[in-house]
C-alpha cells in the first residue's frame, strides 16, 4: 500500500469520546480558524464514533499534522469491570494485600457498605518464594521452578495479562525482572506488568493497586489504540496518534502499551485543561470548571492559573492509582441523568444515566425515563435540534416521560416537576463544587465559573447564584471543550524513582545520578 501525504499538512485535529457524544475540534494553522463537529458516541465500539466524527467533519487526514485523542475506554473498563482474565504474582505471604487495602471506607458510618472486590479475584492471585529486604539485599533467592510451574497454571487458565508485584522490588527489581522474563518465555502471548516499572515507589498497597489496574487495562487499551492508529494510517494520516493522559500531557501508542493505566482519566483531564486556558485568556487566574456532559459532570479547580493536581486518585473507591493526575471531581449529573423517586417518594437525580443509547426520552430512541435533558426541553430552555440538526428532540415525549415517572406520582403538573428535577440536579452539582473548593480552603466567591460541556451553560447561572460566584464564563463552543483541551497539551511523561537516606547524610552525587537516569529515560 502506498500512502499519499499532503505536501503541506496544516490541520490539528482533536477527538474526545464522551458517554453520549463524540466531539471533534479542528484548528487550521494556515487560516488560524477553528471548526467543530459532533456525532453520537458508539459505546459498543468507541472507535466507530471517532472515525464517524472525522468523516462527518470532512477532514482529509493527509492534511493533518497532529491528531490528538481523549478516550474513556480505560475509564469505562474500570467502572464496568469488563476485564480479560488476569492474574497477580506476589511474594509468599502477600497474596491478600489487595484485600486488606488500607483499612478505610468511603461510607465511614455505614457498616453494611463495603469496598468492592479487587480487580483480580483471590483464586487468580499467586505467591512465589522470594524475599528482598528494605535495603535491597536478597534474603531468599527466587524459586524459578515455582515460577515455571505457575506459568503452566496460567496457561491452563487462559490468563491474558499478569501483574507482578514483589515486596521491596522498588529498591531492587532483579527478582521481578526475572519473573517477567520467565513468564514471557513460557507465555509469549501474555502481557506482563511489573510494579518496578509501573510504580517503583514504597508502600506496597498503592504499588500493587496501580500495577493491577495497569495489567487489567493493558490488552483492552492497547487493542483499541492499535486499531485506531491502523485505521487512521489507512485513511492517510502520516503522523503519530497522541493520546491525552491523566497528568495533563499526551503520550504515543508505544507508551500506552507500557502505561495504559495513565489513560484512566484521559477525557476528564482534557476539560480541566481547557477550563484553565479559557479562564486565563479571559483574565481570570482563579476558576471553577463545570463540564456537564451527557452522562456526568466533571468539576475542576484552577488557582492562580494552575490546575490542581493529585498524586493519588481512583476511579472506584479503594483502588488507588498513584500516578500524577489533574484533580477532577466527577458526579453522575449529566444531561442524560435519570430523575427517579426513592422508596420514600423523594425526588432523586442520577447517578443512573440514559447514556448514548437509548438516551433521553425526547431522543425517540427507546428511552422512556425522564432526564435533565427532557426537563430542559419541556421548559423551553433547550432547542428542539442538536448537533446541527442531526438530532431532533420531541417535546411531547419529554413531557410524557416526566408525567409518568415524576409529575403523576408526586401530584404535580409537568412544568413544576421539570423545574424540580433541575433543582435537584443543581443541588447535587453545588454540593460537589463545595467539596472541591470550600473543603480545601477556597472561597467560591473568589473564582469565576467556567461552564462547558453540552449542558453546562444551561445550569451555570443557577449554580453561580447558589454559590455566590460573581461571574460565569461561557466559551463560544462549550460542547467541545474537552476536544479543545486535547489540542492544548504537549507530550509529557511523569517518571518516579525511590531514593532513601537521611537528609543530613545525603550523597548529592548519588542523588544527581538518579535525576540523570530519569532524564535519560
Amino acid at each position: 500500500m502506498t500512502m499519499i501525504t499532503s505536501r503541506n499538512p496544516h490541520l490539528r485535529v482533536a477527538v474526545d469520546v464522551g458517554g453520549t457524544f463524540t466531539d471533534v475540534c479542528i484548528f487550521d494553522e494556515s487560516a488560524s480558524t477553528t471548526r467543530i463537529a459532533k456525532v453520537p458516541s458508539t459505546p459498543d465500539d468507541p472507535m466507530r464514533a471517532v472515525i464517524d466524527g472525522v468523516r462527518t467533519a470532512g477532514i482529509d487526514l493527509t492534511e493533518v499534522t497532529l491528531f490528538s485523542h481523549g478516550t474513556t475506554v480505560a475509564t469505562n473498563a474500570l467502572i464496568t469491570r469488563r476485564f480479560p482474565p488476569a492474574a497477580l504474582v506476589t511474594t509468599r505471604g502477600f497474596r491478600d494485600v489487595l484485600e486488606i487495602r488500607d483499612g478505610t471506607k468511603d461510607e465511614l458510618w455505614d457498616t453494611y457498605v463495603d469496598v468492592g472486590t479487587p480487580y483480580i479475584r483471590r483464586r487468580d492471585r499467586y505467591e512465589v518464594t522470594e524475599r528482598i529486604d528494605y535495603a535491597g539485599e536478597v534474603v531468599t533467592p527466587l524459586d524459578e521452578t515455582e515460577v515455571r510451574e505457575l506459568a503452566r497454571i496460567l496457561r491452563r487458565k487462559n490468563i491474558k495479562t499478569v501483574a507482578v508485584c514483589l515486596i521491596n522490588s522498588y529498591v531492587n527489581n532483579t527478582h521481578e525482572q526475572r519473573v517477567r522474563a520467565l513468564l514471557e518465555a513460557e507465555l509469549p502471548d501474555v502481557t506482563v506488568s511489573t510494579s518496578s516499572e509501573i510504580l517503583p515507589e514504597i508502600f506496597e498497597y498503592d504499588r500493587a493497586s496501580t500495577t493491577v489496574a495497569n495489567a487489567v487495562l493493558a490488552p483492552l487499551v492497547s487493542g483499541y489504540v492499535n486499531r485506531l492508529e491502523a485505521q487512521l494510517r489507512a485513511d492517510g494520516y502520516g503522523g503519530d496518534l497522541l493520546l491525552l493522559h491523566s497528568g495533563g500531557g499526551s503520550m504515543t501508542p508505544a507508551m500506552v502499551e507500557k502505561f495504559p493505566v495513565r489513560l484512566a482519566a484521559s477525557g476528564i483531564a482534557a476539560g480541566a485543561i481547557a477550563v484553565a486556558d479559557i479562564a486565563t485568556r479571559c483574565g481570570y487566574p482563579n476558576a471553577i470548571g463545570l463540564d456537564m456532559g451527557g452522562t456526568s459532570t466533571d468539576i475542576s479547580l484552577v488557582y492562580d492559573g494552575e490546575v490542581r493536581t493529585t498524586k493519588q486518585w481512583q476511579v472506584e473507591y479503594g483502588f488507588p492509582i498513584s500516578f500524577p493526575s489533574i484533580e477532577v471531581l466527577t458526579i453522575g449529573a449529566g444531561g442524560g441523568s435519570l430523575a427517579w423517586l426513592d422508596e420514600a417518594g423523594s425526588l432523586r437525580n442520577g447517578p443512573q444515566s440514559a447514556g448514548a443509547s437509548p438516551g433521553p426520552a425526547c431522543y425517540l430512541r427507546g428511552g422512556s425515563e425522564p432526564t435533565n435533558t427532557d426537563a430542559n426541553v419541556l421548559l423551553g430552555r433547550l432547542g428542539t435540534a442538536l448537533i446541527g440538526g442531526g438530532l431532533t428532540l420531541d417535546v411531547a415525549a419529554a413531557e410524557n416521560a416526566i408525567k409518568q415517572s415524576v409529575a403523576g406520582p408526586l401530584g404535580l403538573d409537568a412544568d413544576t416537576a421539570a423545574s424540580n428535577i433541575l433543582q435537584v440536579a443543581n443541588a447535587n452539582m453545588a454540593d460537589a463544587v463545595r467539596l472541591l473548593s470550600i473543603r480545601r480552603g477556597y472561597d467560591p466567591r473568589d473564582f469565576v465559573l467556567v461552564v462547558c460541556g453540552g449542558a453546562g451553560a444551561l445550569h451555570g447561572a443557577a449554580l453561580a447564584k447558589e454559590l455566590s460566584i460573581p461571574t460565569v464564563v461561557v466559551p463560544p463552543h462549550p460542547g467541545i471543550t474537552s476536544a479543545q483541551g486535547c489540542l492544548l497539551v504537549d507530550i509529557r511523561h511523569d517518571l518516579s524513582a525511590m531514593f532513601q537516606g537521611r537528609v543530613d547524610e545525603i550523597d548529592t552525587t548519588a542523588l544527581e545520578r538518579e535525576f540523570l537516569r530519569l532524564e535519560q529515560e
